[in-house]
């Protein structure tokens, strides 16, 4: 078997992840088994071994007697990622010596262009990857394997919030500047806890967007 070797299933998780991720599929909504099996070209039970796999990412639930949906996010997913993502990424920023910071420089240009352009879908992709970079610096496989899962729930969150509540990413541009300035200049003890109170911020402002009123045209 080549060592490139896709299996089908691996496949369509990996096509659905993408389209949870994309907003293609959007939160709440029923995934119908016929309907997927039928246009990612595999079986039924080839979609079901991609839906366990979803559903360990966190991505979709099974609800009994319902069928299978994209995850709704909620103040208590909120409360969970945030609470993880408390403890690995200051923890990165105060203590890897592998953090590339030519990466997350580019990230925050990315993010710069994006907002210059009012793409808000490219500035909350460069955040993505600016959070994952992060990680990547642990240099732990587990650390990025969490992320991902983790990742991969914030976007559902923000495509959640993001309908109403356009450039939500916006001020979050210049303070991962500013992050990773303090990495670049050694100053590793003060990222950490920056990202800490930003991290704070970014769940307390998910927690009101998903409850409060939108944001005025």
């Amino acid at each position: 078997m080549p060592v490139n070797y896709v299996s089908a299933h691996q496949r369509a998780t990996r096509t659905l992840l993408d389209e949870i991720s994309t907003g293609k599929l959007l939160p709440g909504q029923k995934l119908n088994e016929v309907e997927l099996a039928a246009r990612l070209n595999v079986s039924r039970n080839t979609l079901r071994e991609a839906f366990i796999a979803l559903e360990d990412y966190g991505v979709i639930v099974r609800r009994p007697h319902r069928g299978v949906h994209v995850t709704l996010p909620n103040e208590e997913l909120i409360d969970e990622i945030f609470r993880l993502r408390s403890l690995l990424e200051p923890a990165v920023l105060r203590w890897s010596v592998g953090l590339d910071t030519d990466a997350l420089h580019e990230c925050v240009h990315d993010g710069q262009l994006a907002r210059e352009a009012h793409d808000h879908e490219g500035v909350g992709d460069a955040n993505q990857r600016f959070h994952a970079i992060i990680i990547e610096g642990s240099g732990s496989a587990y650390a990025e394997e969490m992320m991902t899962r983790v990742l991969a729930m914030m976007r559902l969150l923000f495509i959640q919030v993001s309908t109403e509540h356009h450039g939500f990413h916006y001020p979050y541009v210049e303070l991962n500047e500013e992050l990773t300035l303090l990495v670049e200049s050694g100053q590793r003890e003060q990222a950490a806890e920056k990202m800490r109170t930003y991290l704070e911020q970014s769940r307390n402002e998910l927690r009101e967007l998903l409850n409060g009123p939108a944001e005025r045209p």
